[in-house]
């Protein structure tokens, strides 16, 4: 009897356990499901949120890189202020400096009349006293005088030429009619000690005869201050490309190096 029953009640179990078996395996399917539904969730969140970090990276890298453009372009734009400003400078500085030496060279005529007057005073007294004549120490200050305003033309012209050099490219002038708006007035191309030649008052009056200079190193570049410019056929005087003027001594000449003209030592 008991016997039976115990077979009875294994049997009841065995079929109640394979009927929750169904049941348990699909509740294991459904965990195991929603878990890996969680994970990829976790996933797409974590995907979600390193897309943000990165579109605000990006964001922020634009910015520095547009504001990075800004910067250069704000010093590229300062350094070009600073070179026209300096660029501005020197040139009113050369102007200033040009417009002296024209003063210079408007009170010249009036020198040589006062010149001449003293030395037609002085020869009238020599010959009225029946005196010999001695070296006219008139004519050695004016001959001194007229090699001094002919290194003043040089150096107008030297200066007229850098102002020019500053506008285009920092190379000279090819010829002086080139640069006449800097030149200013066409009398200092001509020497005062050229006797041969007449200096013009005005460019509608002027021509290549009215020339006493000689432009030694035309469409130069202004960067080697020891070139030659300019020379004075009559006086030996020399011009030189950053604006200043050498007088001619019997120990100087006119020399090539590396195809430039410069000034060299004249030895016997």
């Amino acid at each position: 009897m008991d016997r039976n029953s115990d077979m009875n009640t294994t049997m009841e179990t065995s079929a109640s356990g394979r009927r929750w078996l169904p049941i348990l395996v699909f509740g294991g399917f459904a965990c195991a499901g929603l878990i890996a539904l969680y994970l990829q969730t976790g996933w797409l969140l974590e995907a979600r949120r390193e897309r943000q970090i990165l579109r605000a990276l990006t964001a922020n890298l634009d910015h520095l890189r547009r504001d990075n453009e800004e910067m250069q372009s704000l010093r590229g734009a300062a350094r070009e202020v600073e070179r026209q400003r300096k660029e501005a400078a020197e040139v009113a500085a050369l102007r200033a400096e040009v417009a002296q030496l024209r003063r210079h060279t408007d009170e010249l005529p009036a020198l040589r009349a006062e010149q001449q007057r003293l030395q037609a005073e002085r020869a009238a007294a020599v010959a009225k006293a029946g005196l010999i004549a001695e070296p006219d120490p008139f004519a050695i200050q004016k001959e001194r005088a007229l090699r001094i305003q002919c290194v003043s033309n040089l150096k107008q012209i030297g200066l007229a030429a850098r102002i020019w050099a500053n506008k285009h490219q920092e190379v000279l002038p090819p010829d002086f009619l080139t640069m006449q708006k800097e030149l200013g007035t066409p009398r200092i191309l001509t020497c005062p000690g050229d006797a041969a030649r007449t200096a013009a008052e005005s460019w509608e009056q002027f021509n290549l005869a009215n020339i006493s200079y000689e432009l030694v190193s035309p469409g130069a570049a202004e960067e080697d201050p020891q070139v030659v410019l300019t020379r004075c056929t009559v006086h030996d005087n020399y011009g030189m490309v950053d604006g200043s003027a050498v007088q001619a001594s019997a120990t100087m000449k006119l020399i090539t190096v590396d195809g430039k003209a410069k000034l060299g030592r004249n030895t016997p």
